[in-house]
């Protein structure tokens, strides 16, 4: 039988026609045997101009059924092989004909399936084009190696598989194009008896007009975590499914002619890959386009009903460290040197001018001047406010450490860039002139000016909004803060301050290292007594322009306390009773705090605080 086999095989490789294959299966080992019937070719003209000609040719279909027989391990593979010709004849030698085709594998039906738990490929499918040359991709198709054989794992497939889209031919006379199709059942030395009995058939379609094919594909709201497409197809029949991926990925299919890939990267390209199925099984080619999410901003992530906390971590989670000027400080340095960095998981703004501005205490649709604060950062689960501008007596009120000649005026802030025409000063701590402690706790600007006038002024709705909190004052040395880098301050004025003095109270000021921490991360190695250096504030989104005071007092100067000058340096020695300093109040939200409307954090479009 299997010398007849041979011989057979050997006529039909003369006349060029498909076999009709039988397959057989071993009782242990699977083995593949072919089996041929009469040829027959199938013609097809197609008058593409005048006189031009474009003909087709088709071998027999593929008929592959199992049995059972004596086949045995190590018999090696049996294949099958059948063609599809295009033949384009131009109307004289002269006449430069062109014309495009297309071919596809139609696999009728199919019930084989895989025998191995690694999955081996059982049925190959190998195509040479009119060039000679093997096709090493096919669409969606995986190519493997089984045994020795590489090719298209069709084990199990069925449907319509796209063999040559709109193929080009050209004649100045008679061209003819083959494609060759080989069919290879694996033997995988093992045991294969699963497709006992299983049976495949397949036959060539070659047409000159695409039954399906995509005209348009239209890329839209590419975020900086997605991207939209939209595909536009003309099909004989019915489109029944698109089939999208990325990259390498799995195609996922889909019944609308729109998808959105979700869950990607920010700032990043991606292959986006679409194809169709209509309902006769005809299959599209695969249509590949480019296209880069852009940077994310935070307005994607902090929109209405977002707990802000939690939006801030989660944008800078997604864009890393730097985008919209936001640093985490993990103490691993991803962006930065890890030494510089605070260590206490805190996201901080830095730079220039971060949009980080929050409305609060008003939900008038324009934002009062004196109700603008900016974000210094958030920790732990609370977002730290400070005021935009300074606070002036109207906020403050005109008793505790208030001076009522104590104003700075537009000849004395050259430096100052916000909007306001004077500001008034204020003692660190003020009880007469010659008597006064450096202790916060007694302070007449944290007890009278801050936590009772300034925080009067807001509602009881918005005071429920700010949070209690222990304000670490146990301050430290000039040389511990004066001349150090901001992680060093960081350390002295927070960690391990000189005494473990604590004040709790809702209103305070910032503390020197949330002003070190301010500037571009290429300024945290310098030393903050070096900060007035014209690109360290140029680059410091906290740096006011203003003589202002910190809450953090000095430990070695007696009633003095850090303040931050004009030029920006730390380190000047400022009484807390006998000197006055512009006032930025300092506060904490509560961790529940949300987000109202879709802001930008701009200061012309702050976020606002949903009551």
């Amino acid at each position: 039988m299997e010398k007849n086999n041979q011989k057979k095989a050997l006529v039909l490789s003369i006349i060029g026609v498909v076999t009709l294959i039988a397959v057989v299966v071993g009782a242990t080992f699977a083995y593949f045997a072919a089996q041929t019937g009469d040829a027959g070719n199938i013609n097809v003209n197609a008058n593409t101009a005048t006189t031009d000609n474009l003909s087709f040719q088709v071998g027999e279909a593929i008929s592959l059924t199992a049995s059972e027989e004596d086949f045995y391990q190590g018999s090696g593979n049996k294949s099958g092989e059948t063609f599809a010709r295009a033949t384009l004849t131009a109307n004289n030698a002269t006449n430069n004909a062109t014309r495009n085709y297309y071919v596809y594998l139609n696999i009728e039906s199919n019930d084989f399936e895989y025998t191995t738990v690694d999955n081996q490929a059982e049925i190959l499918l190998k195509v040479t084009d009119p060039d000679g040359t093997e096709l090493t991709t096919l669409g969606s198709l995986e190519r493997k190696t089984s045994g020795e054989e590489t090719g298209f794992d069709i084990t199990t497939q069925t449907g319509l598989i796209t063999i040559a889209d709109n193929y080009e031919i050209t004649s100045t006379g008679t061209t003819t194009q083959d494609w060759n199709i080989e069919v290879i059942f694996v033997n995988l030395d093992s045991d294969q008896n699963a497709n006992t009995g299983k049976s495949f058939n397949a036959n060539l379609i070659i047409r000159e007009n695409a039954p399906i094919g995509i005209t348009n594909v239209n890329i839209s709201n590419i975020t900086s975590n997605s991207i939209s497409l939209t595909v536009d197809a003309e099909s004989e029949n019915e489109i029944v499914n698109y089939y999208y991926a990325k990259n390498d990925e799995e195609y996922v299919s889909s019944a609308s002619n729109t998808y959105t890939f979700t869950g990607l990267d920010a700032a990043t390209k991606y292959t986006l890959k679409v194809y169709l199925v209509d309902s006769k099984g005809y299959q599209s080619a695969i249509y590949n386009t480019d296209a880069t999410t852009v940077e994310p901003t935070i307005a994607e992530v902090c929109n209405d009903g977002a707990n802000l906390t939690n939006c801030i971590k989660e944008f800078n989670n997604i864009a890393g460290d730097g985008v919209e000027g936001i640093y985490y400080h993990d103490g691993v340095g991803d962006y930065t040197n890890a030494s510089l960095e605070a260590g206490d998981n805190s996201y901080r703004y830095a730079g220039v001018n971060p949009n980080n501005y929050v409305c609060f205490g008003s939900d008038a649709a324009a934002c009062p001047e004196d109700n603008l604060y900016r974000i210094i950062g958030v920790f732990g689960e609370q977002i730290k406010l400070i005021k935009a501008d300074f606070a002036n007596s109207d906020l403050l009120g005109t008793n505790g450490s208030y001076y009522p000649y104590g104003t700075y005026n537009a000849n004395e802030f050259s430096n100052y860039e916000g909007s306001k025409t004077t500001i008034d000063k204020f003692y660190w701590n003020y009880i007469n002139a010659s008597t006064s402690t450096i202790n916060w706790s007694a302070s007449e600007l944290n007890t009278i000016n801050l936590n009772q006038n300034f925080l009067g002024h807001f509602s009881a709705q918005w005071q429920s909004k700010i949070s209690s909190i222990s304000w670490k004052v146990g301050g430290n040395t000039r040389a511990n803060i004066t001349n150090a880098t901001v992680k060093n301050v960081y350390q002295n004025e927070i960690l391990t301050p000189a005494t473990n003095t604590v004040v709790s109270a809702k209103i305070g000021l910032m503390y020197v290292s949330d002003y070190g921490y301010g500037a571009s991360p290429d300024n945290w190695n310098r030393q903050l007594s070096s900060y007035n250096n014209s690109l360290t504030r140029e680059n410091n989104w906290l740096y006011s322009g203003i003589t202002e005071w910190t809450i953090t007092p000095w430990t070695d100067v007696t009633n003095a306390s850090v303040r931050i000058n004009d030029e920006g340096k730390v380190g000047d020695i400022f009484y807390s009773n006998t000197d006055l300093c512009g006032v930025r109040p300092v506060f904490y939200l509560e961790s529940n705090v949300e987000l109202s409307g879709n802001h930008t954090g701009t200061q012309s479009d702050p976020y606002r605080i949903a009551l």
